[in-house]
């Protein structure tokens, strides 16, 4: 998906960065894998046109508002889109008015503990970040009984033309948990959509109880966790394997970890696979020395 070079022009502009009106959008654009948008590429000296818009809405944001601070049910809703709406430069959708390019399409779950947005500040720039969710962030679709690219996914890879494709696992999937009792022979009494969400992934618990990487002899926690990891080296690989998926497309694979299970920051989104390299030493050397600590693996 990338080379050398490559890596070379990213860990430079990451570190040495000298156009003051260089854009995030440009920055990711510019022949560099796009790790500094990813949360593993440093931002911090580049000065772009939207300082002034990240610097208002962040004062807006950052302002006492809390949880408490809101009403439940639709008063509540209705409370939150006036912060943010209040929050938003006037420019803020000026640049994708007529349609979208963006630069990163990422599945997440859909548990309410995971940022989506939030975990590579994608509210920050509209047009930024295509998102789709699931439970168990699949990639992976069936259709008619055959396994294919989720269509929600491949529209923002394909059809909106993003650079990078993202899976993000989490701790604690509840996903994964269900799939994990069903694997192990526990029968859930569950919807029939919902039956059809843990398909692809009750293959990919049992393979992964099954194979060398996870160890079972622990407590279950630790076990679905394990799984989370595995489930997401599991649909960066579909993705690779994929004829639907350009290859040009740089794929890479996190976890959100918000249980400090591997051991670092809550909240953080830990780089497990890019390219379907998993291996953390190899992943270490295709990061700025400053971000290792942001590659971590509880497989591994």
């Amino acid at each position: 998906m990338f080379d050398s070079s490559e890596r070379d022009v990213a860990q430079r502009n990451t570190e040495e960065p000298n156009e003051s009106e260089t854009t995030r959008r440009r920055f990711v654009r510019s022949g560099a894998m796009g790790l500094a948008m990813l949360g593993v590429g440093d931002v911090s000296g580049v000065v772009d046109a939207k300082t002034t818009q990240r610097a208002s809405m962040n004062t807006a944001l950052q302002s006492p508002v809390n949880k408490y601070s809101f009403s439940n049910g639709l008063t509540g809703l209705l409370q939150r889109n006036q912060v943010w709406t209040n929050a938003l430069p006037d420019d803020y959708f000026s640049d994708v008015q007529n349609g979208q390019a963006p630069s990163v399409t990422t599945v997440c779950c859909s548990d309410s503990r995971v940022s989506q947005e939030g975990m590579f500040l994608g509210a920050l720039e509209a047009g930024f970040l295509f998102k789709p969710s699931n439970i168990g962030n699949k990639a992976i679709s069936i259709v008619e009984g055959e396994r294919v690219v989720d269509g929600d996914f491949l529209y923002g890879l394909e059809k909106a033309d993003s650079e990078n494709g993202v899976v993000v696992g989490h701790t604690d999937c509840g996903a994964i948990t269900a799939a994990y009792e069903i694997a192990t022979g526990n029968q859930l009494n569950e919807s029939a959509g919902i039956r059809q969400e843990l398909e692809v992934l009750v293959d990919i618990v049992d393979d992964g109880l099954k194979s060398d990487l996870v160890d079972t002899e622990t407590k279950d926690l630790e076990v679905i966790n394990q799984l989370a990891e595995y489930n997401v080296h599991r649909q960066v690989q579909f993705l690779l394997d994929s004829d639907a998926v350009s290859e040009e497309r740089n794929l890479y694979g996190f976890v959100y970890d918000f249980q400090g299970a591997y051991g670092g920051m809550r909240g953080r989104t830990y780089l497990v696979n890019i390219d379907g390299e998993t291996d953390p030493c190899q992943l270490k050397q295709q990061v700025p020395n400053r971000y290792e600590e942001f590659v971590q693996s509880i497989l591994h």
